[in-house]
């Protein structure tokens, strides 16, 4: 109905093409989005113990789109960055709050983690810790909800491995402006597993961290780094 207009921008950013957007570009679109939203939130399994705090800059990139997602550029890549905040609860449970405004899109989040094994820093030992999250992202053109959930691992060395496996399950929904009017309003659902591996180091009272992550067929690259105490 509209193939033959051009993909010019509407607005600034790598997702200002979304009003050109066709039915069978929202699944793909749902699962890149949802991928991206759930990386790049941990790198460590030790949690913070209570009174602990840390706070940090991070952000995923995702080196190029799924091939039927056709609201993205092809063999582009495109990102999310944001702000997160956590602190030490009790009962081994840290809380934590991110936000951010990156390439157009809004991001809102939270969650738990909870930790398997005790917060202690001996040399060589492994922790495990439980991560729950809800996020909402939101553009002109679309917002997106998401909860995930995942199982990370990490050792205590200089340079420290994690591991994390989980799923994001994303819902998308249309907002107005499209050019096709039947997707206006429309609710887009996705679950995807995802697997990531790092690499964090310290220095007195910072970090630095950076992971790839294996998600619907496609890696992202994650980073980051902060204050922890």
């Amino acid at each position: 109905m509209f193939s033959s207009m051009p993909l010019g921008r509407v607005c600034a950013g790598a997702y200002s093409d979304f009003p050109l957007a066709r039915l069978s570009d929202l699944k793909p679109f749902t699962r890149d989005l949802g991928g991206l939203m759930g990386s790049g939130t941990n790198q460590t399994a030790r949690i913070l113990g209570f009174a602990g705090f840390d706070l940090g800059v991070k952000g995923a990139t995702q080196l190029e789109p799924e091939d039927k997602n056709g609201i993205l550029k092809k063999n582009h890549p495109f990102s999310l960055g944001w702000v997160q905040a956590e602190i030490g609860m009790p009962f081994r449970i840290d809380g934590f709050i991110r936000a951010g405004s990156y390439d157009g899109i809004a991001l809102a989040g939270g969650g738990l983690k909870y930790g398997l094994t005790k917060p202690l820093d001996e040399p060589f030992r492994s922790q495990a810790m439980i991560v729950v999250m809800g996020n909402m992202a939101a553009q002109k053109y679309f917002y997106a909800t998401q909860f995930s959930a995942s199982l990370l691992f990490s050792i205590n060395v200089p340079v420290a491995p994690y591991f994390a496996a989980g799923f994001d399950n994303t819902r998308l929904t249309v907002q107005s402006g499209t050019v096709d009017t039947s997707l206006r309003h429309k609710r887009i659902y996705a679950m995807e597993q995802r697997y990531t591996f790092g690499l964090r180091t310290k220095f007195k009272l910072g970090y630095i961290s950076g992971g790839v992550t294996r998600t619907h067929g496609r890696t992202l690259v994650n980073a980051g780094a902060g204050l922890r105490f």
